[in-house]
């Protein structure tokens, strides 16, 4: 509208100054006459119909502008609340698909601790039912074992009662006596080692002792007792080995091989060694006897395991050697080289305080 207003007044001033027009009839020229008033308002209208028509063509325009803008920001709102609302569907969808994700594997979670459950339970249920196992192989092996030490002490204890006895069947007789007593000391003293074994308490005094004068003194011993025709011999070029270890330990454990060896080999020979060898003392127990299975190998150093259920004992010797050993810091094994009977193997430190169970 100002710009409209200042038109009109520069027409105004334009038909002031300059009295000649234009729009100026030759009619009026010719009579040499003519009247600025009346043709400055005769402009005047004209300019005013003229700016009537502009100013309603421009409200007109500013109208449909108006119109088209608000149509525009309607849009712009309507373009707005739309991207809102497929913002909170897109978030919403979000927000499901993560609770979805997180209740699967909070599923899969409580699935896995409950096999894991279910395993430790049947590994549980497995444990019991192979102790009971065990527990009655054990009483079964145990009330056979003792009942032959037993009837025998029983038996020759009384003939010995008997005043006609002759001398040398005295002898006899109470011989087959020590034999079984210290047959049923040991079945006891295997008993209460497992027992110590099972608790963690069985305990070890470590010194030094010279590992020859001990080979040489469990030889002797096993070898008063014996019950077959098999020679027990002692090997070594060693004069002497220091070693720190629990001496009567390892004579429990030279004496268990030797035992176990002499009830498998009839005749023949049992032969205990020694040497050294990686700054360790290789002890080995070799028989002439029936030898081993190689699937038994292992096998044999399970608690009750017995290669011939018909020979004398409870299963508890090797594993007893193999506690004892891995105690001092050794390992024990069954020679898979040796085929002319059994060859029992086993390493001690030379210097090694015992090893933690």
């Amino acid at each position: 509208m100002p710009r409209i207003l200042s038109k009109t007044i520069l027409l105004c001033l334009i038909i002031t100054l300059f009295p000649i027009s234009s729009t100026l009839t030759a009619k009026n020229v010719e009579e040499g006459y003519i009247n600025p008033k009346e043709e400055c308002d005769k402009y005047r209208k004209e300019i005013s119909s003229v700016d009537s028509a502009s100013v309603q063509s421009y409200i007109a325009r500013v109208n449909k502008e108006r119109a088209a803008n608000l149509v525009a920001q309607q849009t712009l709102r309507n373009n707005r609340q739309r991207n809102m609302l497929i913002t909170y569907i897109v978030m919403g969808g979000l927000l499901v698909i993560g609770l979805l994700v997180a209740g699967l594997i909070m599923l899969r979670k409580y699935n896995r601790r409950l096999m894991e459950s279910k395993e430790k339970l049947n590994h549980a249920r497995q444990m019991v039912e192979n102790s009971l196992r065990l527990k009655n192989l054990f009483l079964s092996n145990m009330s056979h074992e003792i009942r032959t030490p037993l009837n025998a002490l029983a038996g020759f204890t009384a003939f010995l009662a008997d005043e006609s006895l002759d001398e040398e069947s005295r002898k006899q007789f109470e011989s087959i006596i020590q034999q079984n007593s210290d047959l049923l000391m040991k079945l006891i003293h295997d008993v209460v080692d497992f027992s110590i074994q099972q608790d963690g308490e069985m305990q070890f005094r470590l010194e030094e002792h010279d590992a020859v004068d001990t080979c040489r003194n469990v030889v002797k011993t096993v070898d008063k007792v014996k019950q077959t025709k098999a020679a027990i011999i002692f090997e070594s070029q060693l004069e002497t080995l220091p070693i720190v270890t629990d001496e009567a330990r390892l004579q429990q454990l030279l004496i268990n091989l030797l035992v176990n060896a002499n009830k498998f080999t009839t005749e023949g020979s049992i032969t205990l060694s020694l040497e050294t060898k990686d700054d360790m003392a290789l002890f080995a127990v070799t028989d002439t006897g029936c030898g081993i299975a190689a699937d038994k190998r292992e096998s044999v150093f399970t608690r009750f395991e017995k290669l011939d259920e018909n020979a004398q004992g409870t299963g508890l010797g090797l594993s007893i050697c193999r506690f004892i050993i891995e105690r001092l810091g050794g390992k024990i094994w069954v020679d898979p080289e040796y085929n002319n009977g059994a060859r029992f193997c086993f390493t001690h430190p030379l210097n090694k305080k015992e090893a933690k169970s």
